[in-house]
């Protein structure tokens, strides 16, 4: 027993040692393991057969609603109800129905307030999306949609954390969101953006194997790759797409990678293989019986029509397109449409009724957002009218197609660099992962010491009295040991709510404080304003990139001197930095705007050996909006701001621009 005691002692150190590292590994942890699909059996099965529906929806909604009616007469439980109402909303938003999808999404907010836990709000922020984008409100169906895909991404992986592991991930809900933004992307004109959405939409298919959705990303970042000149890396990728769609056997699947085909020939300027495509891509869905899908084929025949100098046979597909889709009220095809008859008309002479069409056309775009659509229909109108003889028309046409182009130019290249920003902080966090897979022998031996406690069990109970003095001894050690061990992780909590250069607070923090201001509702009430170093770039390029840090640093002192003690300073990322004020007022919120524009200009920064003039532009709002009296998150609300700070940079720097409405 003697010998046994020593080794006892020895082996509950040891545990204590690796039970006390365990707190800080379980972040890790939890993000090390993909939570994979959580999808009940019988939550799959309807989550399939709605699918379904929702397929034959589109081109035959009265049908599908009619079941999916009888399906919710049948439906008790609040999570099947959710994805019930989600399909028959979404079908009626598609078929033109803006009523009925309202009522549903209406229907799926009383099911959010009783069962909050549901994904039940953002389903009906999905069905307003799909009624605004139909109705060409595309900037109002982007916002709807963000809002939805944040809450569906929640519950799939890799955003998935033990904490939500109750909740199924409604993937084909986070793809139909992704899908959104990916169209308002295409019609910005911003093909970075277009490509960021496709990616992740892609990888959601991929988790659930999924084919069908799949094969549409695959042919989406197909054409983009024909765009960019990577042939090969298109060819590659449409060639998935077909390997996944032909084991189908389903004729719209494949009219639509038809389709995709005709629209890659036109990228590489085949003109007579694209019209080949877009003939058979409108046979297909013809044979298929899919009167809808045949009027986006003939939208895109229309158009090559028109390229192939064929006005006459553009404008007969045009018009009967336009009575398809009509029919079925759909505003985005008919849009296109309406830019290809009209085309075909000034190709055929008929001058006045086209330049109808495009005045109709451009206010139609303007108003929904569709700054990329925009350009390209000034373009064909500006070729169309030149080969008319209508060359001041052209010329008028072509010189508002240069503007709006720079403008595309540099929101590209904005998403372009958002994007590489992401790509650096995942292999920062893959990085962080392969720490954790080092440090896991500590836990597995922190495991078999458990295990070994267990089994001598029955020896500390027999030598209980023999080694009281020791355990009293052990006790003391013990709390000693977790008295330290608390100490070093609130230091390790403030650390890591720091940013290391300029020792202001960093996002993690900025959401924890976030989390204590906001109001029940999830609403912000205060001040933000958002401070952007101008010219940090050409800091850098002159002065190096250490006297760019010791700037970051001198700008973070001057703002943090010039704020209170219960405003809170974060650095946002690079030269952005985040100021939140409280409960403040618009006169303060505008105040501390100049005084920080005169902190940050007012004296040189001495830099890596120069003397360099600094100074920064602000956007700032005082939330809630008085306008609107609507409360927002705080996410929300720093989106607004943002926007702010853009037209301060648009209007020349070093200057502050408040947020009045939204």
């Amino acid at each position: 027993m003697r010998q046994l005691l020593p080794t006892l002692a020895r082996a509950l150190r040891r545990i204590v040692a690796a039970t006390s590292v365990l707190p800080l590994l379980l972040p890790l942890l939890a993000a090390a393991v993909p939570a994979g699909p959580a999808e009940p059996p019988a939550v799959q099965a309807l989550a399939e057969r709605l699918d379904a529906l929702q397929r034959s929806g589109y081109e035959h909604p009265a049908q599908a609603l009619a079941t999916l009616g009888q399906l919710r007469e049948r439906t008790q439980d609040p999570e099947s109800m959710r994805r019930v109402l989600l399909a028959i909303g979404s079908i009626h938003a598609q078929a033109g129905n803006a009523l009925q999808a309202g009522a549903v999404a209406e229907a799926l907010l009383d099911l959010s307030r009783d069962n909050p836990q549901l994904r039940a709000n953002a389903s009906s922020n999905l069905v307003r999306a799909l009624v605004a984008e139909n109705a060409g409100q595309t900037a109002v169906a982007a916002a709807l949609a963000q809002s939805a895909l944040d809450a569906f991404e929640a519950d799939c992986p890799p955003k998935r954390t033990p904490a939500r592991s109750a909740l199924p991930c409604d993937y084909r809900s986070a793809w139909q969101a992704h899908q959104i933004l990916q169209r308002r992307a295409v019609g910005q004109g911003v093909p970075a953006a277009e490509a960021v959405q496709a990616r992740a939409a892609l990888a959601l298919a991929e988790a659930f194997h999924d084919p069908r959705r799949q094969a549409a990303n695959l042919a989406t970042l197909a054409l983009l790759a024909e765009a960019r000149g990577d042939g090969d890396e298109a060819r590659h990728l449409i060639g998935q797409a077909r390997r996944l769609v032909h084991p189908l056997d389903d004729l719209t699947e494949l009219a639509r990678l038809t389709d995709t085909e005709a629209r890659m020939a036109d990228l590489r300027g085949d003109p007579r293989a694209g019209l080949h495509f877009h003939e058979l891509a409108q046979q297909q869905a013809a044979r298929a019986n899919a009167p809808r899908l045949e009027g986006r084929m003939l939208t895109n025949l229309s158009d090559a029509y028109v390229r192939a100098g064929r006005p006459a046979a553009a404008l007969a597909a045009a018009e009967k397109g336009l009575t398809i889709v009509r029919e079925r009220n759909d505003l985005r095809a008919e849009r296109v449409l309406i830019n290809n008859a009209g085309l075909a008309k000034i190709g055929l002479g008929r001058l006045a009724e086209g330049k109808e069409d495009l005045a109709r056309l451009l206010r139609l775009w303007e108003e929904s957002g569709d700054t990329g659509r925009q350009v390209g229909t000034l373009t064909e109108y500006g070729e169309a009218l030149a080969a008319a003889g209508d060359a001041r028309s052209a010329l008028e046409l072509f010189h508002r197609e240069r503007a709006l182009s720079a403008e595309l130019m540099r929101i590209n290249r904005n998403v372009a660099l958002k994007e590489l920003q992401g790509r650096n902080e995942a292999e920062a966090r893959q990085r962080d992962i392969e720490l954790l897979a080092r440090d896991n022998a500590l836990k597995t031996e922190a495991l078999a010491n458990r295990a070994l406690l267990q089994r001598f069990g029955w020896v500390l109970a027999l030598a209980m009295l023999a080694a009281t003095a020791a355990a009293l001894l052990l006790y003391r050690r013990v709390r000693a040991t977790h008295r330290e061990l608390a100490a070093s992780q609130v230091q390790l909590q403030a650390l890591s709510e720091r940013d290391p250069l300029t020792q202001l607070s960093n996002r993690r923090h900025l959401q924890a404080e976030m989390a204590r201001l906001t109001q029940p509702d999830g609403a912000f009430h205060g001040g933000l304003l958002l401070v952007d170093v101008d010219h940090f770039k050409r800091i850098n390029d002159e002065a190096g990139h250490a006297a760019g840090d010791e700037v970051l640093v001198e700008v973070a002192r001057r703002l943090h001197a010039a704020v209170t003690p219960d405003d809170l300073v974060v650095r946002w990322g690079g030269e952005e930095f985040l100021v939140v004020l409280p409960g403040a007022d618009a006169a303060r919120t505008a105040r501390l705007a100049q005084r920080l524009l005169r902190a940050v200009a007012g004296e040189p920064v001495q830099a890596g050996g120069h003397s360099l003039r600094v100074t920064a532009s602000i956007g700032h709002g005082v939330f809630p909006l008085t306008q609107t009296a609507r409360p927002l998150r705080y996410e929300q609300a720093l989106n607004l701001v943002d926007r702010a700070l853009y037209d301060a940079k648009h209007e020349g720097r070093n200057r502050a621009i408040g947020l009045q409405a939204a």
